[in-house]
């Protein structure tokens, strides 16, 4: 084997520090939600997937490195160059299969907190999108050569390639499709939590965690000047570039997509440092009987609203009144007007008394309001996993 060159090391360290945050992370997504919340969901199994994956990925450029990555042909055994390109073609299909399952999760983690239906046809038309762009990049790339070993071996058979401006054409459109996603999954967010009744500072939060997945389209952008070089005679040299910042956005996509499910473990380790109060020392059980419970992680959730909403919603409808035909509905006496001001992504401050005691209320409002607090609850199941 030769010597590694100075890009090798280079790249070789980019691999290692990348994979070993991603399943650090990954690793800490895995006991929020397999330990704390009991709620290891198919978005889960999609990211793991994504890491394995992107463990075959590293290891096969790591290979490379070992066997001439970095290095010009002049400095290459043909056997050298031969096996070094053969990893090379490895890592074509494992980076494809990688952001396919992390894209994949980052989707179906969304469909749980999406209520509208131009939420949903929007998700599903970003997902098929995904699929079809990384499934042609896939195959494209497995099969750019026939037969396929004529990619690295072109000394002992003949053959035949795709020519290369084709393949450095996919790559540039797989490329804008992974930014056209990503600006989907950043956007998403602050749409759906626009219309929530939440405080700006909470939205904003919110907004943020939920958007982390996002951040790998800074790496595309930087990468998309360099997908030229993949047609160079000097492939094994020249592509430098585009190996550090694919490894660099596999693993920003898997490592932000895991973030954003880490706030209880966040909050339970702050209290456990009494850096902070106790995620449920907003609402005491004495103050409120009967109208919360606590899961395994210690995080307490209001439910009395949720019974106080469906009465509103029976009013609406003309089944909890007695009012005549188009008078608005009228509130019980004695019951308060509630906001759901407090939402956050590892639990619920559903606060009474947040607004005065109202005589009648139109059933506009009280659709929007059912709906919101629909919207707002299934955010914050989607990070408790109930």
């Amino acid at each position: 084997m030769p010597p590694v060159s100075r890009r090798g090391y280079q790249l070789a360290v980019v691999n290692i520090t990348a994979l070993a945050l991603a399943t650090t992370v990954l690793a800490l997504r895995c006991y929020v939600r397999a330990f704390l919340l009991k709620a290891f969901g198919v978005d889960d199994w999609l990211m793991l997937a994504a890491t394995v994956f992107f463990a075959l990925y590293c290891t096969a450029s790591l290979l490379g490195v070992s066997h001439g990555t970095g290095h010009y042909v002049a400095d290459l055994t043909p056997e050298e160059e031969s096996t070094a390109r053969m990893f090379w073609w490895h890592c074509y299909f494992t980076y494809a299969l990688t952001m396919l399952f992390a894209k994949m999760s980052i989707a179906y983690f969304f469909s749980r907190i999406t209520i509208r239906k131009v939420h949903r046809y929007i998700l599903i038309a970003t997902t098929v999108i995904t699929i079809i762009s990384s499934f042609s990049f896939f195959f494209a790339c497995i099969f750019q050569c026939w037969p396929v070993s004529y990619f690295w071996d072109k000394r002992t058979q003949s053959g035949k390639c795709i020519p290369d401006r084709i393949i450095i054409a996919l790559a540039t459109l797989i490329s804008a499709i992974n930014l056209l996603t990503d600006a989907t999954f950043a956007l998403m967010p602050a749409w759906i939590v626009s219309r929530l009744n939440m405080k700006l500072k909470s939205k904003l939060a919110l907004v943020a965690l939920m958007g982390m997945g996002c951040v790998a389209s800074a790496a595309v952008l930087v990468r998309m000047p360099y997908l030229h070089l993949i047609g160079s005679d000097e492939f094994l040299h020249d592509s430098f570039q585009v190996a550090v910042w694919s490894s660099v956005e596999q693993g920003l996509a898997i490592t932000a997509g895991c973030l954003a499910t880490l706030q209880p473990l966040a909050k339970l380790i702050g209290h456990k440092l009494g850096l902070r109060p106790h995620p449920s020392a907003s609402w005491r059980e004495s103050d409120h009987p009967g109208s919360s419970h606590r899961n395994r992680a210690g995080i307490s959730v209001r439910t009395e609203f949720t019974h106080r909403t469906e009465v509103l919603d029976d009013m609406a409808d003309g089944r909890g009144a007695t009012a005549g035909k188009g008078d608005p509905p009228e509130l019980p006496l004695g019951v308060i007007a509630y906001s759901a001001t407090g939402y956050s992504t590892s639990e619920e401050h559903l606060r009474a008394g947040a607004l005065p005691i109202l005589d009648e209320v139109s059933s506009k409002d009280v659709e929007r309001g059912g709906r919101n607090l629909r919207e707002g609850s299934k955010i914050s199941r989607a990070f408790l996993g109930r």
